[in-house]
């Protein structure tokens, strides 16, 4: 019962949260949404991992208080050995696991959710972000499954509306970032 609350919690503490930045900021997250967006598209999505790496740290800035502008997306391109390799082998195992039946890829997309926050956030190398994203969705599946769930249905809507996904997207970042921050310092706590 007590996992359940503190479930329930985490969720609704990351979606109020999320929330409250994205509209306290909303043209920043927005404009800057749309700047991973159309850099992630001219580059035939190479850079779309250096993108959401630097989406990622302005939402960690923003959280802080720090001023940040557009362009602080770019900062991404600091890790950009990192993420690229991460979008390289998170692509390659969604796409061999959908040629096995088609559900062990979306699971393998799922369970690499939180790769760009680890790498973003920690700093970590591509296979090491990949083993933090797992190991965090693996010790909370009840909250990341939930939170997953809520994404997924944003950026559908957001896929569905005329210019819904420059909406969706950069709030769906900031949910993930905060759930990110949220469970990794949980499962941190618990393995210490």
């Amino acid at each position: 019962m007590n996992e359940t609350i503190r479930q329930e919690d985490v969720v609704q503490r990351t979606l109020a949260e999320a929330w409250r930045l994205f509209t306290n900021d909303f043209v920043l997250y927005v404009v800057a949404g749309l700047l991973v967006i159309i850099v992630s598209i001219v580059s035939l999505g190479i850079l779309s991992g250096p993108m959401t790496v630097g989406f990622i740290q302005l939402v960690e800035r923003r959280r802080r208080g720090e001023d940040c502008g557009v362009t602080d997306v770019f900062d991404g391109f600091q890790r950009f050995g990192a993420s690229l390799i991460a979008s390289f082998l998170i692509g390659i195992g969604i796409f061999i696991g959908c040629l096995l039946f088609v559900l062990p890829g979306i699971l393998f997309g799922l369970a690499m959710a939180f790769t760009f926050q680890a790498i973003a956030i920690e700093n970590a190398s591509a296979t090491g972000a990949m083993g933090r994203s797992f190991n965090v969705i693996k010790e909370n599946p009840g909250v990341s499954i939930v939170l997953l769930i809520i994404v997924l249905v944003l950026s559908g809507i957001g896929g569905a509306v005329l210019f819904g996904t420059l909406l969706t997207m950069p709030f769906s970042l900031i949910v993930m970032t905060l759930a990110y921050d949220e469970l990794a310092s949980s499962h941190a706590l618990e393995t210490t």
